[in-house]
C-alpha cells in the first residue's frame, strides 16, 4: 500500500519522459536516494516544472511504495534553489561533484540523515558569497568516504598500526590509507606527502574554519581520495565532472 510522505529532496537529475513528463533522481532526508516520475512536469500549467531543476532543494510529496522503482511525486516546494552556485562555474564544478559522488556511489533507497545533512550544509556554504568551494567540497569529500564506511586513521598507519609522526615521509596508500614512511617502503602505489600537506590534510577533518591552503594542495588531496575510492570499489572510475570543468 502506497504511504503519502514529504520529503527534503535534492534533485540530482532529470530525463524527459514521454510527452510531458519528468523522469528525476533525488536524493531525499527520510528514504535516501530515489528515482520518481512527475507526470505533467513539462506542461506549462503544472506547478512542479519549474522547481525541479538539478541542485535544486526541495519540499516532494510524493507516494512512497517500497517495492517500487519510480515513486510517484504529487507536489514540490522549493527551498533554495542556490542561485549563487548556479551563477559562478567554480561553484558550479564543485556542487555538480557532490552531485556525482550520490549518483555513482550511494545505493538507492539506503536512508543516512547524517549524510544527507552534510550534503545540504555543503551546498549551502558554496551559495555563500566569497566562499570557497574547492575547500567546501574537499571537506565533504571527506566526510563521504566516513559515511560509505572508508574512513581514514591519521593518528596509527593503516598497515602497521604504529602511531604516525608529522614528518616528510608519511604517506598515502591508495589500497590501505595513510602509512608511515616505514611502511612505505613496501608499497607500490603511494602518494609521498610533504609536511605541509599532511597538516593540511589533518586540519580538513577539524572545525578550523581558519584553514591556509594553496589550491594544489587540496587538488591533490582530491585526487588522493578519487584513487582510493577506485581502487575499494570497481564500478567507480572517477569524477568525470572534475575533468570537464
Amino acid at each position: 500500500m502506497a504511504e503519502i510522505t514529504k520529503n527534503e529532496a535534492l534533485v540530482l537529475r532529470k530525463t524527459n519522459f514521454s510527452d510531458s513528463s519528468l523522469i528525476v533522481e533525488l536524493y531525499t532526508k527520510e528514504h535516501g536516494k530515489i528515482s520518481a516520475i512527475i507526470k505533467g512536469a513539462r506542461s506549462s500549467k503544472s506547478r512542479i516544472g519549474s522547481k525541479i531543476d538539478t541542485l535544486n532543494l526541495v519540499e516532494a510529496v510524493f507516494y512512497h511504495k517500497e517495492q517500487k522503482e519510480l515513486q510517484l511525486v504529487t507536489q514540490a516546494n522549493l527551498i533554495s534553489h542556490f542561485h549563487n552556485i548556479k551563477s559562478d562555474l567554480e561553484r558550479v564544478k564543485y556542487a555538480s561533484a557532490i552531485v556525482e559522488l550520490i549518483l555513482k556511489l550511494v545505493p538507492e533507497k539506503d536512508a543516512n540523515e547524517k549524510l544527507f545533512r552534510g550534503v545540504v550544509k555543503s551546498l549551502n556554504l558554496m551559495d555563500k558569497e566569497n566562499s570557497q568551494p574547492i575547500l567546501h567540497f574537499t571537506q565533504f569529500f571527506m566526510f563521504f568516504i566516513k559515511e560509505i564506511g572508508f574512513e581514514l586513521s591519521f593518528t596509527n598507519c593503516s598497515s602497521c598500526g604504529n602511531e604516525i609522526n608529522n614528518s616528510d615521509h608519511n604517506a598515502f596508500s591508495y589500497t590501505d590509507g595513510i602509512v608511515c614512511g616505514n611502511c612505505n617502503k613496501d608499497k607500490l602505489t603511494t602518494f609521498d606527502f610533504s609536511t605541509e600537506l599532511f597538516e593540511l590534510f589533518l586540519c580538513l577533518t577539524s572545525k578550523n574554519k581558519k584553514l591556509s591552503y594553496k589550491k594544489s594542495d587540496l587538488e591533490n588531496i582530491i585526487f588522493i581520495l578519487e584513487k582510493y575510492i577506485i581502487y575499494h570499489n570497481s564500478d567507480f572510475k572517477g569524477l568525470k565532472t572534475l575533468s570537464i570543468f
